[in-house]
């Protein structure tokens, strides 16, 4: 499997690259998946668009391409009518990323996403049953593991953990954070984190708008007695991003430059938050390549910026 030779750059060397935010990447393309159900209408009348994504994270060097799974559950796809092919879309998606990730010439782990902002909230129970049946599918079409998110809500990101944890696939849990480094739902940065730990999490990334919160978490996690689990960050394009919009405004040169600090803080795991496009994660991947050349890429991509 793909993610066994990318392991140990959870404790050493250069670390992980994960890809972009996928709402931003198809919205540069002209694409906007920003309505429940549109991702299922996609998959099954335009599947080259999956395919044209999937390259384009592939192409820019990720380690961990996230398959387009968040809102291919049965709740997300009654909105088109299509809630019966849950299970066929899902392997659809994790078929065309994990055949993405076969054309690489190195290894990419293939990632399912759990958890949706594109569904209203349900009773917690009926949560974590729609999640464990997700997760369930997940593991059956082919991932490696799974990048659990709650969308803001600690129950929601609870939910996904433990259903993820379940399906016994690594499992990378994603804590949303504001400008200061602190989470967006109030709770103790260390107090959750350590949660999700127990409920099986590997590895926490933590979403940030800018480098400075991220150095903040980073810092905080540091400081706890016990031993946290891996640590990541994905960083937003600037602390204005919004997630699922590409900005126009920042320049992958200039974000990249600073998000290498993550890595000389801690961070194992460092990829795109809000706003952000391949153009970003293809930077970052040139750049730790350089940083890091006892596992130098096979060809250095251009920066953008750069001449």
């Amino acid at each position: 499997m793909s993610f066994d030779a990318l392991r140990p750059r959870l404790t050493s060397g250069r670390p992980l690259v994960l890809d972009s935010d996928t709402g931003a990447a198809f919205r540069a393309r002209g694409s906007a998946l920003d309505t429940p159900g549109s991702l299922g209408v996609m998959l099954r009348e335009r599947p080259a668009e999956i395919r044209a994504h999937y390259a384009a994270e592939v192409a820019s060097r990720v380690d961990v391409l996230s398959a387009l799974t968040a809102d291919t559950t049965p709740r997300a796809l009654a909105e088109v009518g299509m809630h019966h092919r849950a299970a066929a879309l899902t392997s659809l998606a994790v078929e065309l990323a994990l055949e993405a990730a076969a054309s690489s010439t190195r290894p990419v782990a293939v990632a399912g996403v759990l958890g949706s902002d594109m569904v209203t909230p349900i009773a917690a129970d009926r949560l974590r049953e729609e999640l464990e049946e997700h997760a369930a599918r997940l593991a059956a079409a082919g991932c490696e593991l799974v990048i659990a998110r709650g969308q803001g809500s600690q129950i929601g990101l609870m939910a996904a953990v433990a259903a993820a944890a379940r399906s016994e696939l690594l499992t990378f849990a994603v804590v949303e954070c504001d400008a200061r480094g602190r989470l967006v739902t109030g709770t103790s940065l260390s107090e959750l984190v350590f949660a999700v730990a127990d409920a099986g999490a590997e590895a926490v990334l933590f979403e940030v708008p800018s480098v400075d919160a991220g150095l903040e978490c980073l810092s905080e996690l540091g400081l706890v007695d016990a031993e946290p689990p891996t640590p990541g960050v994905l960083l937003g394009s600037s602390a204005e991003s919004v997630r699922g919009f590409p900005d126009r405004e920042g320049v992958a040169i200039h974000w990249v430059d600073r998000a290498l600090e993550l890595g000389g803080a801690g961070a194992r795991i460092i990829g795109g938050g809000a706003g952000t496009t391949e153009s970003h994660t293809r930077a970052l991947a040139a750049a730790l390549g350089v940083l890091h050349p006892s596992s130098p890429p096979r060809h250095t991509p251009k920066l953008e910026g750069k001449p």
